[in-house]
């Protein structure tokens, strides 16, 4: 669910019940409340269609100081403090920078790397902060016990199962990342010693969901492991581009280094995207196969996102609630939590 429905009740309402429920009870508490205010979602429904959607609206609203303990305060505050809020969501986008999804990405990385340097470019990287895996420690817990990979900061932890889990299903160490990339509709900067970078981090900060305490830590770590590498390394940055997933790809990708195998990666990207653009998107990936340095695709999405995806599953496999399915070039090879707290390996 996007949240970019038309109905606006309709859209609190389900975002409550399905994705807040047993994620975030005070989001769940809020949305219940929002769908039963007329006033308020007659406001609600005066901003465009793609800034209705709970995540911008209530984010705006933590991003400048609205109460996170009591929903009932939470709505009146809302309300009072409503042409603020508007201001905000009316300049700001849903830009959830997850690092976390890092632990589930890095077993598909190192295998596309196999011990070579790789370029890694990421399609809807907001502040870039998954560009840098390399940085971070993982603890890969399985019913066998714990891999730790990395000797980096902060700590990724991600839950293993699944058919698929053996001694090869896991990275023996960090890949080399030799270029880093990204594109972004709004590419935000939270790395550089400014007023406006802090704002950002702040932002990123009011997406987290309340009572989720262990993200925003992890969203900390990884900005300051990132500003400190960068310190050091300033020829490290990535290069980022403003620009659309399909129009503006090209104009990225012709930066990349061509003797570096390209590991391509997105996340919760293509949900936000029409049909078409899915389409043609899924197009120009293919056509990256042939790539002279080498190419691998990294998907990352929800499982409606993508048919032909989604159509990889194994047909024993159900995809359950609040997963992604995880593919490489084209085939489904996981089931993976939203912000990289599970991955379960599919036999083969």
């Amino acid at each position: 669910m996007t949240g970019l429905e038309a109905d606006v009740r309709e859209a609190y309402t389900r975002f409550g019940e399905r994705e807040a429920r047993g994620n975030s009870p005070f989001y769940e508490d809020v949305c219940a409340l929002i769908a039963a205010d007329d006033a308020l979602l007659e406001r609600i429904s005066t901003l465009p269609p793609a800034k209705r959607q709970p995540n911008l609206v209530l984010g705006a609203a933590r991003f400048l100081g609205a109460p996170d303990d009591d929903a009932e305060a939470f709505v009146t505050w809302l309300t009072r403090r409503w042409g603020e809020v508007e201001a905000v969501a009316r300049e700001r986008a849903t830009q959830t920078n997850e690092a976390g999804r890092c632990a589930t990405l890095l077993p598909f990385v190192a295998e596309a790397a196999r011990g070579r340097p790789i370029a890694l470019v990421e399609v809807g990287c907001s502040a870039g902060l998954a560009l840098f895996p390399d940085l971070y420690v993982y603890r890969f817990r399985t019913s066998g016990g714990e891999t730790v990979v990395g000797g980096g900061s902060p700590e990724l932890t991600t839950t293993v199962a699944g058919e698929g889990v053996d001694g090869r299903a896991l990275p023996a160490d960090i890949p080399q990342v030799a270029w880093r990339g990204g594109l972004d509709l709004n590419p935000l900067d939270v790395l550089t010693d400014s007023d406006a970078a802090r704002d950002n981090a702040r932002w990123l900060e009011a997406l987290v969901w309340p009572g989720q305490r262990e993200r925003v830590n992890r969203l900390r770590g990884c900005i300051a492991t990132v500003r400190d590498h960068l310190a050091t390394h300033p020829d490290d940055r990535p290069h980022v581009i403003r620009g659309d997933v399909v129009a503006d790809l090209d104009a990225l990708l012709a930066a990349v280094p061509s003797d570096l195998h390209l590991v391509l990666f997105h996340s919760a990207v293509l949900a936000y995207t029409d049909e078409t653009t899915r389409a043609e998107f899924t197009r120009r990936m293919g056509e990256l196969g042939s790539r002279a340095g080498g190419f691998t695709w990294i998907s990352n999405e929800g499982p409606g996102v993508m048919p032909g995806i989604a159509a990889t599953v194994p047909h024993n496999v159900d995809v359950p609630a609040g997963r992604f399915v995880l593919a490489v070039d084209g085939v489904a090879r996981a089931l993976v939590g939203p912000h990289g707290q599970a991955i379960e390996f599919f036999a083969g």
